[in-house]
């Protein structure tokens, strides 16, 4: 027979397996607890392949993230030099800068905390690095299909559904909304057990969609996850538990259920014990018929 026949045999053959595939995802590529790119660097566990999936998806993260900040590397600010008083090189107030939530400094540092002299006037000098001191970011519209491609690659890459969203989100419109909600949701199904995409669920159902009582099944469910395994929870998990009783005590707050938000809030100072947030919610909580003001301050001193 001709080559052209067995190559297109060849074709249908792996699409219908392909097809197929489908049902046993489940089973072969389970939903996996992952804290963020830590975990793409030391699952000790994964198969080769699922090594080559986090690296790739891993490898877009830095990408697009240096795609944003103009090409220059950044990174998280250490709790050191923030108690040192280093300077954070938050970006401009554009509507971009809520990409990243946390303080960043450039990798290279600037002439003035840099120890290595006329080396790193040389660094400075051949690399992408400028002052970042309220910096702006590229469109980041231009990612989304970095986002989409790596959340492909590895569905448990929560950062990865969540920043997506997150662009998505930045169309305001109903189309936007449902667009980035869609989005959430999908990484749900594939991370049922995420507080970071339960919240984020929440959060747009109540500041968007403004269905607070829409919102509160989201919000409970990222709850109860959450402090159920919060000894346990990767960095990303807690910091969005403390985001969940933030928003559930506003939502009951919204719908006139004080009692709920003394609850919450009760629970939440537990967890998170310096919260101004919840602190100030549970006063007011007992501004309306209750011991709000007694309950903070017993939360605080540890009586």
């Amino acid at each position: 027979m001709k080559p052209g026949f067995w190559c297109a045999a060849a074709f249908a053959l792996v699409g219908t397996l392909g097809w197929q595939s489908v049902n046993v995802a489940a089973i072969t590529n389970p939903p996996v607890r992952i804290a963020g790119l830590d975990a793409h660097d030391n699952s000790a566990s994964a198969s080769l392949l699922g090594q080559f999936r986090t690296n790739i998806s891993a490898w877009l993260w830095v990408h697009a993230d240096l795609y944003l900040h103009n090409g220059v590397h950044m990174r998280p600010i250490t709790d050191g030099e923030s108690k040192a008083g280093v300077s954070v090189e938050d970006a401009a107030k554009d509507g971009k800068e809520k990409l990243h939530e946390e303080s960043l400094v450039t990798v290279v540092p600037p002439a003035n905390r840099d120890f290595r002299g006329i080396f790193g006037d040389v660094e400075r000098s051949v690399s992408s690095w400028q002052d970042m001191h309220q910096h702006a970011h590229n469109e980041p519209e231009q990612c989304l299909p970095m986002y989409r491609l790596m959340t492909w690659l590895d569905p448990q890459f929560i950062e990865g559904w969540t920043t997506g969203a997150m662009v998505f989100a930045r169309d305001r419109s109903p189309g936007g909304t449902n667009r980035s909600m869609e989005f959430l949701n999908e990484g749900l199904r594939a991370n049922p057990d995420s507080v970071d995409l339960l919240t984020e669920l929440g959060y747009m159902t109540y500041t968007r969609k403004k269905a607070p009582l829409d919102a509160i099944p989201w919000l409970e469910k990222a709850r109860d996850l959450g402090f159920s395994h919060r000894d346990t929870l990767p960095e990303n998990e807690r910091s969005a538990l403390e985001n969940t009783y933030r928003w559930l005590a506003l939502c009951y707050r919204d719908t006139d259920q004080p009692n709920e938000v003394r609850r919450v809030t009760t629970e939440g100072l537990k967890v998170f014990s310096d919260d101004k947030v919840l602190d100030s919610l549970l006063r007011h909580a007992g501004e309306k018929g209750g011991n709000g003001a007694t309950v903070a301050e017993g939360l605080r001193t540890g009586n």
